[in-house]
């Protein structure tokens, strides 16, 4: 079965934040999503990507799909403001603190019933999400490519 990825992801994403994604003011220049991370830093992590990566946005918030040529793996990397780490702690079924990333950071499955593993990383006046789905050492993955994105901003 051929995986694509979740269009209605960043309809979810955008429900939940709101009113943080559309009125928020930008106290600095978020960096592209999309500008985080090289194409050789996601396929040493994750494997070979499906041609170029995608970006969206919507109000603050903004986004990069990553698609994988054996068709199961999918990234996502967000930016928003940095405000956001604390909505998405609060309706964060299970948030496990990281240390080392950051001025904070915390991890989560599941979120919006879906089978990835989220890693929030808030950087000064931004906040990250690193959103990978499920797949065997995925944890160590996101940890890997948020510290990779955190050097460029």
């Amino acid at each position: 079965m051929r995986h694509t990825s979740h269009p209605i992801l960043p309809s979810l994403i955008a429900l939940c934040f709101g009113s943080l994604l559309m009125a928020t003011p930008s106290r600095a220049e978020t960096p592209a999503p999309c500008s985080l991370l090289t194409t050789a830093e996601v396929e040493q992590v994750v494997g070979k990507l499906k041609g170029t990566p995608t970006t969206d946005k919507e109000g603050t918030a903004g986004w990069c799909n990553y698609e994988f040529a054996n068709g199961k793996d999918a990234l996502e990397v967000w930016v928003f403001p940095s405000e956001a780490i604390g909505r998405s702690r609060s309706i964060s079924k299970n948030p496990v603190t990281v240390k080392g990333l950051g001025d904070e950071a915390f991890m989560d499955r599941g979120m919006h019933g879906l089978n990835y593993v989220n890693l929030y990383v808030k950087k000064g006046a931004t906040t990250i999400n690193v959103s990978l789905q499920e797949t065997a050492g995925d944890e160590e993955k996101v940890k890997a490519l948020a510290q990779k994105a955190l050097r460029r901003f």
